[in-house]
């Protein structure tokens, strides 16, 4: 009896360590499983602040590039403003000086200058608006029988001109010089082919009394000289 007894005892001990260990392995599923829900939480919270973060960043990035982006037009702005500015002082400058004068808004004369051996050659605007001149005209002669007969060109002269503006109606001149012939060689001219300063077109000038007869040029030494546009005449231009 006493033999069953210890027995039945052991068996009771056991069971109660079993039930013992079978709780202790419980909590501790538990306490791991919990743990490792808490880490999975943590990590979705990790995660959504990533992406948070990341969202963020993107939303920033988005706000500096549309930043960049209104600074770049408002620079474009500013450069536009600029232009438009250089663009009111072009025409305000081109107001008050007038575009280039061209041939054929332009009727060409010739007159005396009132000293011996010298020609004025006036061009008035026949056009509608101011235009302005600045330099040396081409001047060559050109005999009685037409273009085909023509003679030298003229020099220029050492004298430095100004631009001149002319209005519709206006007048500017030049002047013209020349060495008359004091040989039996001589060769008389009654016409100027004239070309105004900045233009490729010329236009014919008839000198009627003035006509210029010189010697046949010689050597490098001209015998026709022209001064540049702005020769004054009395209150003219």
């Amino acid at each position: 009896m006493r033999v069953k007894k210890m027995s039945a005892l052991a068996l009771i001990v056991a069971a109660a360590g079993l039930s013992l260990t079978a709780c202790g392995s419980s909590d501790g599923s538990s306490a791991s499983a919990n743990t490792s829900a808490s880490n999975t939480s943590a990590s979705h919270t990790s995660a959504s602040t990533a992406a948070s973060s990341s969202t963020g960043g993107q939303n920033s990035t988005s706000t500096s590039t549309a930043g960049s982006s209104t600074s770049g037009s408002s620079s474009s702005g500013s450069s536009t403003g600029s232009s438009k500015g250089s663009g009111i002082t072009a025409q305000n400058q081109s107001a008050t000086s007038g575009s280039m004068c061209k041939t054929d808004h332009l009727a060409l004369s010739a007159s005396a200058a009132g000293v011996k051996d010298q020609i004025v050659v006036n061009l008035k605007n026949t056009g509608s608006s101011k235009c302005s001149m600045r330099g040396f005209p081409g001047v060559q002669l050109v005999g009685p029988d037409g273009l085909g007969d023509t003679g030298p060109d003229a020099a220029r002269t050492d004298a430095s001109g100004s631009t001149v503006s002319i209005g519709p109606g206006e007048e500017t001149r030049f002047l013209l010089r020349y060495i008359p012939s004091t040989s039996g060689s001589a060769k008389t001219y009654t016409r100027l082919s004239v070309t105004p300063p900045n233009e490729k077109v010329s236009e014919i000038v008839n000198l009627n009394d003035l006509a210029i007869t010189i010697a046949a040029p010689s050597g490098d030494a001209p015998d026709v000289y022209v001064d540049p546009i702005g020769y004054h005449v009395g209150s003219g231009k």
